[in-house]
């Protein structure tokens, strides 16, 4: 397969990665063994494919279950949480999400394994940014042979809300928010920050809640869930056959950035175990720690890209900057003004509305932004694989971070916030083509109220980069601003019809100098 940055970034479902070199050892056994089964891209794949096959046959094998029985449907579905009682062990919010949740598609993908007596199985894959319509075989309640077609979901009164040939918003899953996240660095902007305050490994951190969530939690995981409806935007999600298609990507995705970016390295992520969490398909307790889940390939799967011939390694630069990071991210802080790192902070009491945005100034200092405006942009390394120099460049050059902090949003399952640059009134018909984008967040309804926490758990936060926004914005202007406008936007995309309002209690901008 020849690798072009359009494979790389579109047609993700037939790469992936797995850092295989990141531990050796591994590396030397996987060598010696049969290589695991390849998941691949829901694109394409018929209905009697017998990848789409054996899902298919083995959501039905599990839904006929007895409902007491341990490998029924739902019963399964209750280790993530449920409809009455909320989640259980599922963590969203905190850097456990992707972890997680890899474990838990590992589960059900061992699982199919056993009842259908298919060992080559593995997990296919919605790649919604080369193909956001949700999948043809997921839709109909008969397959074309007559019978049951067990991927549709039409149960409790619980179907899916999005129309089968609207596709999914650009500005959630598009080739720029790709870029975007497949950017952020290091692991904790990326895949969501720890819990504030952090200093244990007792397992109350796993569904706390509390951390700073990047893109791929905040825009595609979470909108994708509240658009396709039904299960998907409750605790219940997996009795939606296509969460798995969805986590699978999201899974992906990780692996992809994997190819470029460390993990990190805090025991307090890598040596969590996740309890009896989850089910072996002999009806066993399985309890992985989160390190035991970097490597796809010992996990029983592939993406099928070939893995780097040496671990990725963090130099020194990234190591201090990516430490920096994580302390902003970590607690609020007061406004810093140091030679690498500025930072302005507003704290705030009132709410973006439908039809009324909220706008916020912030002061920073002029020096430092002109540093992101007028710097270079850097490359993803995606371009031409060539990821160590892309590593550097990244780690030399200037960007901007805005942190929403304990954002409260009524009617969260349809409402997505959207975040301009400037003081200008935002038109009623903008959109992520408005150079003044800057991205898009939604939450799951995880209870606390309706506003988006996590149970009883403090609101959560949010963190978008800035850099290219400000660089459109002001990367022609003869002077620099003393200060950045925010705009601050509420909308329905699932079809609803009803946006609720975003109230975020502080907003921090962080400029940062490499």
């Amino acid at each position: 397969m020849t690798t072009t940055r359009r494979t790389v970034l579109l047609q993700g479902g037939a790469i992936g990665a797995g850092l295989i070199a990141a531990n050796t050892s591994v590396a030397r056994a996987l060598a010696a063994t049969k290589p695991p089964p390849i998941r691949r891209s829901l694109q394409g794949l018929a209905w009697n494919d017998p990848i789409v096959a054996t899902y298919r046959d083995a959501v039905g094998i599990l839904k006929q279950k007895p409902a007491n029985d341990k490998f029924n449907w739902v019963q399964l579905a209750n280790f993530h949480g449920n409809i009455n009682t909320g989640f259980r062990y599922c963590p969203h919010g905190d850097w456990y999400f992707l972890p997680w949740h890899r474990a838990f598609t590992a589960m059900y993908e061992r699982i199919v394994r056993s009842v259908t007596k298919n060992q080559d199985f593995a997990m296919p894959s919605w790649d919604w940014t080369a193909n956001p319509t949700l999948p043809e075989v997921f839709l109909p309640e008969k397959t074309p042979d007559g019978k049951t077609n067990w991927l549709c979901v039409n149960e409790d009164g619980r179907k899916r809300t999005w129309p089968p040939t609207k596709p999914m918003p650009a500005n959630i899953v598009g080739p720029s928010v790709l870029k975007t996240i497949l950017n952020a660095s290091p692991y904790e902007i990326f895949g969501t920050s720890r819990p504030a305050g952090q200093n244990s490994l007792d397992p109350h951190w796993i569904t706390g809640g509390g951390g700073v969530q990047g893109t791929l939690e905040a825009t595609p995981h979470n909108q994708v869930h509240n658009n396709i409806g039904g299960w998907m935007p409750t605790a219940a999600s997996p009795r939606d056959p296509i969460f798995f298609m969805h986590h699978g990507n999201i899974d992906r995705i990780w692996a992809l950035w994997n190819l470029k970016h460390a993990n990190s390295t805090d025991p307090l992520w890598t040596n969590m175990p996740f309890k009896d969490n989850y089910l072996n398909p002999d009806g066993t307790f399985w309890s992985p720690k989160v390190s035991d889940l970097f490597v796809p390939e010992a996990l029983g799967y592939s993406y099928g890209f070939k893995a780097p011939t040496a671990a990725i390694a963090s130099a020194a630069r990234t190591i201090t900057l990516e430490r920096s990071l994580n302390t902003i991210l970590g607690a609020p802080t007061a406004n810093v003004n140091t030679d690498k790192i500025a930072t302005a902070v507003v704290e705030n009491t009132r709410s973006a509305m439908p039809g009324a945005a909220l706008a916020l100034t912030i002061e920073v200092p002029p020096a430092a932004l002109q540093g992101v405006v007028r710097s270079v942009p850097v490359g993803s390394g995606f371009e031409t694989m060539d990821f160590s120099a892309a590593r550097d460049a990244s780690a030399r050059g200037n960007h901007a971070l805005a942190i929403l902090r304990h954002v409260a949003i009524t009617d969260p399952s349809s409402t997505t916030v959207q975040i301009y640059l400037g003081d200008e009134p935002v038109p009623a018909d903008a959109s992520s083509s408005d150079p003044r984008y800057v991205g898009s967040f939604a939450v799951l309804d995880h209870g606390g109220g309706g506003h988006g926490a996590h149970g009883d758990h403090e609101l959560p936060s949010f963190v978008l980069d800035l850099t290219d926004a400000l660089q459109r914005v002001y990367g022609s202007a003869g002077t620099i601003p003393n200060a950045i406008g925010l705009q601050i936007v509420v909308s329905d995309e699932t079809g609803s019809g009803k946006a609720g309002s975003a109230t975020p209690q502080r907003v921090e901008v962080a400029l940062i100098s490499g």
